[in-house]
């Protein structure tokens, strides 16, 4: 079967091209997102079972579709309760979805609404034949229509899951889909079911595209966005459409100044982004065969890379093919799953470009360029129909949402249409900016930071891209500014909830040793880029703001993802001026679908844990620090911390440190408590004290752990041995060719200058040169085998990535709460896959308690 355009599929397509995607689910309101091949005015209803077992319709809400184009219509429908009574906390419902095409003169919501499609009608959910259940790959079996659960008020019962960072060609096992195993298995024992989802950034890549996902993806979209002017690209007067498949690096990085390592298949269009979302949620407009090279060949000439890259491309084509099948193939569970549980989201920078905003000097050039407003205004505005709309749809239904619908509902893709001014302004996109400060946002601009309130706890999603503070262009960016943590963590806090869960796309308490490396890089490479510096600690004032915010919420659940593996770390900070404490948990969940590939997470992994104990001399790594606020214009602290330092200088090991720490930031000083004289701080005492600690996990058989631990180090070790054998025996073989050459070299020039070299010295240069060569080939022998036993212990190495700290596989994370009067429990199990041969789910977990640490147990001054 060869590729098939979507002009000539889509007749056969049944109406919702994706979704239903259950989304925000309130006491008071029910919110489902999808996206249609036509025009609709859709009606949701949530049902109650009665004793009887018989469907009651509790409340309902109707919505009119937007128009992206003439064939993609998007909504997210709102069901209220109302004055009537609001959907009890921890109760099942039911819902589903009533479609009049806008040709219809029946209204939705009146009483003839029950005889108009609904989602069990054939060709609704299903192109399938009339006698086929349309509902029997969208349910679970037992059930007769989409359910939720809504959290209950006992902690003890709460399930959260969560994870980040889906790569559509990603490697290994994509995890998303078994989120649908998890749910199947609780929903039929009737126990343990996850009620939230929370997705914590790169929901789509952007930039990393295999190309025969982007050449379906071009197709998709053209499509989809019939009756729209083609989208052209600002500053370069082409189509976006024409410019294929690996040829938009220089554009991507030259013309629109982005950063990204992968420019070559970078979404482009409006059309493109909206596409790469309907693909990575459903299997609806994928084509029964993606593709191959030559036809993509075929249609972008240009494209085709010439000599041997050729194969090689084509190779390299065949394995992304491979790939996206097998992630295409899990895509049934995906939407089976999201139909089922509440999800929220947040946005990270693939979701638009790789460095979206990362720090001063990226917002100042390609805010500057019109080609790279133009792409991250289409990312946003995706992000903005595709994942805000169903986050915050309270804030659709009021003035500025509104007006963000209604511009894209009548938008026809004019450059020149008012529109794209009121959209940008609307998004919250700047206007230019100078590399230090803050984004300036228009008053109108959505905002893309939310919460949800629990029975007995409480849920804020951070905006830690759109909302940043730089110091300088080339300073680590602050990931939140301080007015951004007052109107994103201060009013948020309640003080009935027992416990606060906090949604960051990247780790709040990360991992110390990756961070040290990015301070000491960025000492000699200014850039940021090619070490992500944007972890939450690298800029310290905005960090040690953010930890006073958030220690008056007292009890704190972090989860993140964005570093591709997985991990689990907590702090105890006590305040030395209120004499206050509080407990924090961080859980990082990473990836979904783009497992880190190579021997370091390996080494992450498993050796990490050693390192620790062989710095620190402890089982579980702990560090405490004591932090000082620095009042602008007074120095005191500086200089006397300083003095301090400079006394021990001959204690260079810890001194050269420390000296360099105190440069970090003007208005904050964080250094370890341990290495002082007696009576060091007794002047100035630190305003805060902190530990921050990694946790183990429960992985089994200590003595495998142990094993592998010992493996890992041996074959790193050996891994060196034999690079350090391989260079040498090229260093020998290249010096032998290079002696060939040069031998055969002289003997033509002599030849040339001579007219005929003298039969003796002629026989003397081949032969000479024939031994070369039989030496060369005779090195070769030892060399292929060193090669081929690094690519044995190499191979060996990347497939251990499960460590007592660190999980590298692809996983998700599954929050759950042990929560009585004297034990304040928070537990993160990780699903993961170590390898396509092993179909069963393994699970690890981390726990730590969240008791608020007593004032007497913070480190003591020296």
């Amino acid at each position: 079967m060869s590729w098939t355009p979507l002009a000539e599929r889509f007749a056969a397509l049944p109406l919702i091209l994706s979704g239903p995607l259950l989304r925000r689910v309130e006491p008071t309101a029910v919110t489902v997102w999808l996206a249609l091949k036509e025009p609709c005015v859709v009606t949701l209803r949530v049902y109650a079972k009665n004793e009887a077992g018989d469907l009651i319709m509790h409340c309902e809400g109707t919505r009119q579709s937007a128009r992206l184009g003439d064939h993609l219509h998007i909504l997210a429908v709102t069901a209220h309760t109302g004055t009537g009574v609001p959907l009890s906390w921890g109760k099942l419902y039911y819902y589903d979805l009533f479609f009049q095409r806008q040709d219809r003169t029946a209204s939705a919501g009146t009483s003839g609404a029950e005889t108009v499609a609904h989602l069990a009608t054939p060709g609704i959910l299903s192109a399938g034949p009339a006698q086929d259940d349309p509902l029997q790959r969208l349910v679970y079996p037992g059930h007769p229509l989409p359910n939720f659960v809504l959290p209950p008020e006992d902690l003890n019962q709460l399930r959260v899951v969560h994870g980040s960072c889906r790569k559509a060609h990603g490697s290994g096992r994509e995890m998303l889909s078994a989120l649908d195993t998890l749910l199947a298995s609780a929903i039929q024992q009737e126990r343990d079911r996850p009620q939230q989802l929370f997705l914590t950034g790169d929901q789509i890549y952007a930039d990393d595209v295999a190309a025969p996902l982007l050449f379906a993806l071009i197709d998709t979209g053209h499509f989809l966005f019939t009756g729209n002017e083609e989208e052209v690209l600002t500053g370069v007067g082409v189509p976006a459409r024409t410019v294929g498949p690996g040829a938009r690096g220089t554009l991507v990085q030259s013309r629109a100044m982005f950063t990204t390592t992968m420019p070559h298949n970078h979404l482009l269009a409006l059309s493109e982004y909206s596409a790469m979302y309907l693909f990575a949620w459903s299997d609806v407009l994928w084509p029964g065969d993606l593709p191959d090279a030559q036809e993509m060949w075929a249609a972008y000439p240009q494209a085709r890379p010439g000599g041997n890259e050729s194969e090689k491309q084509e190779a390299m084509y065949i394995v992304q093919v491979e790939q996206l099948n097998i992630f295409r193939a899990a895509l049934p569970q995906v939407r089976r799953a999201l139909a089922h549980i509440s999800t929220y989201t947040i946005c990270d920078d693939h979701d638009v470009t790789d460095d979206w905003f990362l720090d001063g000097a990226w917002c100042q050039q390609v805010l500057a360029s019109a080609l790279g407003r133009q792409i991250v205004r289409n990312g946003l505005l995706a992000y903005a129909l595709f994942q805000g709309w169903g986050n915050t749809p309270q804030q659709f239904e009021e003035a500025n949402g509104a007006a963000l619908l209604n511009a894209v509902d009548t938008w026809r893709g004019d450059a020149a249409d008012a529109r794209v001014e009121t959209l940008e302004e609307l998004l919250g996109l700047p206007v230019a900016f100078s590399g230090s400060g803050t984004l300036t946002h228009s008053a109108r601009a959505l905002h893309w930071y939310h919460t949800y309130e629990g029975p007995r706890y409480q849920v804020i999603l951070m905006d830690t891209r759109t909302q940043r503070f730089y110091r300088s262009p080339h300073d680590f960016p602050g990931l939140l500014s301080s007015d951004a943590v007052h109107a994103q963590i201060v009013p948020a806090a309640r003080r009935n909830a027992e416990v606060t869960i906090i949604i960051s796309a990247t780790p709040v308490l990360g991992m110390d040793f990756i961070e040290s490396i990015q301070v000491w890089s960025h000492t000699f490479v200014k850039e940021n880029y090619a070490y992500d510096c944007e972890a939450w600690a690298l800029e310290w004032q905005t960090f040690q703001h953010f930890l006073k915010a958030v220690s008056a919420l007292k009890r704190v659940v972090f989860l993140s993802g964005d570093v591709h593996y997985a991990f689990g770390s907590s702090m105890e900070y006590w305040d030395q001026q209120t004499q206050a404490s509080a407990k924090f948990v961080d859980y990082t969940s990473s990836s979904l679908s783009n497992e880190g590939a190579g021997a370091h997470i390996a080494m992450l992994a498993i050796g990490y844990p050693h390192l620790q104990h062989l710095l620190r001399r402890q089982g579980t790594p702990t560090m405490d620090f004591f932090a000082w606020d620095i009042v602008p214009g007074d120095r005191r602290v500086f200089n006397s911390v300083r003095a301090l330092i400079w006394r021990r200088i001959y204690l260079f090991w810890r001194a050269i440190p420390r000296l360099l720490a105190l440069r970090r930031s003007p208005y904050e000083i964080v250094l370890p408590v341990h290495g002082w004289a007696q009576g060091a701080f007794r002047r100035f005492p630190p305003d805060r004290v902190y530990r921050l600690r990694y946790l183990p996990n429960t992985l089994a058989l200590v003595a495998q752990r142990r094993r592998d631990r010992l493996r890992a180090r041996g074959t790193s070790w050996t891994l060196r041995v034999l690079r350090l054998a391989l260079g040498g025996i090229t260093f020998l073989e290249t010096s032998v060719k290079r002696g060939a050459r040069h031998l055969l070299w002289r003997g033509r020039r002599d030849e040339q200058a001579a007219g005929m070299l003298a039969p003796p010295g002629r026989r003397f240069v081949y032969e000479t040169a024939q031994g070369t060569n039989r030496l060369g080939r005779q090195l070769a022998k030892p060399r292929n085998k060193l090669v081929a036993g690094l690519q044995r212990r190499a191979a060996w190495l990347s497939h251990q990535k499960a460590g007592q700290l660190i999980i590298g596989y692809n996983n998700l994370g599954e929050i759950h709460f042990t929560w009585t009067a004297e034990k304040h429990l928070v537990m993160q199990r990780l699903w993961y896959h170590p390898d396509a041969a092993t179909p069963r789910l393994l699970k690890t977990d981390y726990q730590e308690t969240l008791d608020l640490p007593p004032s007497n147990a913070a480190p003591p001054l020296p």
